[in-house]
């Protein structure tokens, strides 16, 4: 008989995927849930938002590995994004820096990520994407992401506010029912419009269940 709680066991089991495949973001995990799991974890790894950011990598991976400067993530929430990129060999990527509103977020990306913490490859900022200047230095990035345009009330504004030329990869769906949705699109060529990049090195869709998926990779 067994008094492990749930998280116990979740903590044993992902140890054991992790020796099992030598995948180092799952023994990150791991060792966040063995020291208190927050309670939307679950839905940051769940198998949708995993396979979107498993699609975000790949595509980077063949269109632009290597960006000239750190990687600003933004609305990156707990910073699996992050973790992901940094583990991935196919990229080249110098800096990472995780960027979220919510102020409950940081401590929690940069355990997730402590391994890349302690390389400096690895920063989390509480910041509103709304108000960030992306001309600043030293850190000017070399690669803007921004996974949730669909959560923006004004896409193009936004992505006019940007520098000319800056590296951008973009996300949106077609999921009107969610009530936080504000700016959903019906296709991939509706998001291009609405995004108006002056160059589209890549873009896809990614369908699932309930709703697609729109990414696109190009400059401002």
């Amino acid at each position: 008989m067994t008094t492990d709680t749930p998280s116990d066991a979740f903590y044993d089991i992902l140890r054991g995927v992790a020796a099992l495949t030598g995948n180092r973001v799952v023994a990150d995990l791991a060792r966040l849930i063995g020291q208190g799991m927050p309670p939307e974890l679950w839905i940051a790894f769940n198998h949708k938002q995993i396979a979107s950011k498993r699609w975000l990598v790949d595509a980077l991976a063949e269109t632009l590995p290597r960006p000239e400067g750190p990687v600003w993530v933004l609305g990156a929430w707990y910073g699996v994004l992050g973790a992901l990129l940094l583990d991935d060999p196919r990229l080249d990527l110098g800096r990472v820096v995780s960027l979220d509103r919510d102020p409950a977020c940081a401590e929690i990306a940069e355990r997730l990520n402590r391994r890349h913490v302690a390389e400096e490859r690895f920063g989390a900022v509480t910041a509103d994407m709304m108000q960030l200047d992306f001309t600043r230095e030293p850190e000017r990035p070399g690669l803007v992401i921004n996974t949730s345009c669909e959560h923006l009330a004004d896409v193009p504004g936004w992505v006019a506010s940007l520098p000319p030329g800056l590296p951008v990869l973009l996300q949106s769906n077609d999921y009107y029912r969610e009530p936080d949705h504000k700016s959903c699109v019906a296709s991939l060529e509706a998001f291009k419009e609405q995004a108006g990049l002056s160059e589209v090195n890549f873009s896809g869709a990614l369908p699932s269940r309930n709703y697609t998926r729109f990414m696109l990779i190009g400059r401002r």
